[in-house]
Order: C-alpha cells, then sequence, then structure tokens
C-alpha cells in the first residue's frame, strides 16, 4: 500500500513557517499512541523532525515539504490524505475520501530532542 498527502496551500504556509524557524526538517505524519492505552489505540500528529528515521519511508507530496511515516504506521490511513488547517490554533485537520481522521492533530516540533 502506498500512501499520498494532498496538502492545501494554507496548511503547506503554516508548516513551512515552522519548518523556517530553524533549521529545516521532516514531517512526519504519525499514529500517536502516547497515552492512549493499547498500540491501536491513537490519533494522528504530525512530527517535525531533524532526520527520517531506518522505518520511515518517503509520502508523495503535492507541496515541496518532506514527509515521512513509519512503516508500521501505514496501517492506520487511507492511501490518499488531504491535510488542512483547522481554524486559527495551530492544529491541522486530516482527512480522506472515506473519512475525516481529526480536525485538531497536532503538530510537534522534536528537532532538538
Amino acid at each position: 500500500m502506498s500512501i499520498s498527502i494532498q496538502v492545501t496551500a494554507a496548511a503547506e504556509q503554516q508548516l513551512q513557517q515552522r519548518l523556517s524557524s530553524a533549521n529545516g526538517g521532516i514531517i512526519k505524519l504519525v499514529h500517536d499512541t502516547d497515552g492512549c492505552g493499547c498500540a491501536v489505540n491513537g490519533v494522528p500528529a504530525i512530527w517535525i523532525i531533524p532526520h527520517a528515521d531506518a522505518d520511515d519511508l518517503p509520502i508523495p507530496c503535492n507541496a515541496p515539504l518532506e514527509f515521512v511515516m513509519n512503516r508500521h504506521h501505514i496501517v492506520f490511513f487511507d492511501e490518499k490524505l488531504n491535510l488542512d488547517v483547522s481554524g486559527s490554533s495551530g492544529f491541522y485537520k486530516l482527512s480522506s475520501a472515506q473519512q475525516i481522521y481529526s480536525t485538531h492533530v497536532a503538530c510537534h516540533d522534536y528537532r532538538d530532542k
């Protein structure tokens, strides 16, 4: 299964601003299970990381942004994803043609950790 992501202009601008605040980085789409109970219960999240891990796969994107995803997280997402901003609070909306994953996808910066 291969995943691709369509990013709106507003989401691209917001992500570019976050990336330019330091020395670049990679955007990682994750199925975050921290504090959610078992590994199946999780929420989508966006992490900004300094480099990809060995298990990360590139995700094709319509915008000039570098997206990756852990190969084990692919099962939690549909093949064609859409990313947009959600309100003015810095959250994102992740959806596909089949569902809305969340309108409160958080973006965490892990470049300094």
